[in-house]
């Protein structure tokens, strides 16, 4: 698979129109013509569609293949793999929509024959600024038999492009300004599918969503703005998940962390979700979290083993290989991760939380205003927090208290992941006190999370050495964690007493 950004703008011409001379704006080479087909596939429910997503196969032209169409903040992503005479997509296409279809079938909605004319826009040394595409469309659409005709023109900008937005902006103004006196209209139809199938609502995958992001503030229903909150979770699982099938580096974390954010808001606000209906959903995401969690864990190990050796050049063979067998280690898990995001169990729990973001379950308490409701759950996840902190110090011995302070971790994460949940993205009616007590939440979860990892390389490391020759290196590795491990508890205390202020 290849990936770029597409950055283009379309216009509706008739038949008569004439593309004007560019030469005022750079050198102008024709860049010959081409026979293109495409079939574009969705599901029957129009899953892609929902989410701006664009899947299709084209025969013809430069860059024939399968291509993927995904929103972004400037243009469109575009994935492409080579062409291939399968009659359905293949499955390392699928993969990075399988989150948005899940079990549905991908069946093709429209057929397009388009002759294309290029002339290219080049810079004085040769390097190609934009594409303009003469295009006379064909299109039939699947469903109904539909057949439509129409000619447009398409600029999009090429790899020699200037750099920043505004100059790309500017440049493509330029153009248009002389397209538009060639008698040229800004296209009704963000693409060409959207045209094949006569619809103007479809913006094949360009751009952010119509959709206004809702007007809230601290008098909002709580319901209103944590279901917000919860929507841009349930989307990023969906968004997320092609990233870990594709092994993007960090991606099971993202989703592990989505996972554990989703749980923490059903948790933190009880007087606004139904318990009957969010506690089976928190449970379910446990599940798949934990499942994931083999996988995190190993990646973890392997960037530690690589950071560890990169600043403490062992002298045996046997340790070197370290980072190499713990990225094996990795690679099997990841590979088990892959497998449960193709179950069912995965796949159901995606079309279940669609389910809730749309027709949510709520409690009698739910239409109370935000700010009378967040203030108390947030001050009783803190509670807990300082509680298990409590019993932390209390601990009888090391292993107990290496126990209960993983406790007090997760119990931090929970509040700084309720904190940030209304004081950051769309959902943010709260302000700069609610983002400092999530910060200073962030910090005692970060620091025993790092004592968490450190204790368990140490315990690798140990088991590892055995009595072979290679232990002295072992050793030194061990201590290096050790070290680091008793900095993250030297520092624990402060950042508790700052969280504590919050009180």
């Amino acid at each position: 698979m290849t990936t770029q950004t597409e950055i283009e703008r379309k216009y509706d011409v008739d038949e008569k129109a004439v593309l004007p001379d560019l030469s005022e704006i750079a050198a102008v080479e024709p860049a010959g013509e081409a026979e293109l087909e495409a079939e574009y596939f969705d599901t029957e429910n129009g899953d892609l569609a929902a989410h701006r997503i664009v899947l299709r196969r084209r025969r013809g032209g430069g860059d024939e293949g399968w291509h993927i169409k995904l929103p972004a903040a400037e243009g469109r992503t575009e994935l492409h793999w080579p062409l291939t005479d399968d009659d359905a997509p293949p499955r390392e296409v699928v993969d990075q929509v399988r989150s948005r279809v899940r079990g549905r079938d991908l069946v093709v909605i429209a057929r397009l024959r388009t002759h294309r004319s290029l002339t290219h826009l080049v810079t004085d040394e040769g390097a190609p600024l934009l594409e303009v595409a003469d295009d006379r469309v064909s299109a039939t659409d699947a469903t109904s038999g539909t057949l439509r005709l129409w000619r447009e023109w398409e600029v999009e900008l090429l790899d020699g492009a200037p750099g920043s937005a505004s100059e790309r902006s500017t440049l493509l103004d330029a153009v248009e300004e002389r397209l538009v006196s060639a008698g040229a209209t800004p296209s009704a139809s963000r693409s060409k599918l959207a045209t094949a199938l006569g619809r103007t609502d479809l913006d094949g995958g360009s751009g952010a969503s119509d959709a206004a992001a809702p007007d809230l503030d601290a008098s909002s229903p709580a319901a209103a703005v944590l279901l917000v909150a919860v929507g841009a979770l349930v989307d990023d699982l969906a968004r997320i998940d092609p990233l870990v099938r594709g092994d993007e580096h960090d991606a099971v974390h993202q989703l592990r962390t989505r996972i554990r954010r989703l749980r923490s808001l059903f948790a933190s606000y009880r007087s606004v979700f139904d318990r009957e209906v969010t506690d089976p959903l928190r449970d379910r995401l446990r599940e798949v979290g934990t499942s994931l969690g083999e996988a995190r864990d190993a990646e973890v190990m392997r960037d530690r083993a690589r950071s560890l050796l990169e600043d403490h050049e062992p002298q045996s063979r046997d340790v070197k290989r370290l980072p190499g067998a713990l990225a094996e280690e990795y690679a099997t898990a990841h590979a088990r991760a892959v497998t449960e995001l193709d179950g069912e169990r995965w796949l159901s729990l995606l079309d279940d939380l669609d389910a809730f973001v749309a027709r949510p379950a709520l409690t009698a308490d739910a239409m109370e205003t935000v700010s009378d409701a967040v203030p108390p759950a947030l001050h009783a996840d803190l509670h807990r927090v300082l509680t298990r902190a409590k019993a932390a110090r209390r601990a009888d011995s090391e292993d107990e208290r290496v126990l209960l302070l993983h406790d007090v971790r997760k119990a931090a994460k929970r509040l700084r992941y309720a904190a940030e949940a209304v004081s950051q993205g769309d959902a943010a009616v709260f302000g700069k006190k609610t983002r400092k007590f999530a910060a200073a939440a962030e910090a005692v979860h970060d620091l025993l999370g790092e004592h968490r990892d450190s204790m368990l390389m140490q315990q690798h490391l140990r088991e590892t050495a055995g009595s072979e020759p290679s232990a002295f290196d072992y050793g030194v590795l061990h201590e290096v964690e050790r070290h680091g491990a008793a900095l993250c508890l030297a520092d624990y205390p402060a950042a508790l007493a700052e969280l504590r202020s919050f009180k």
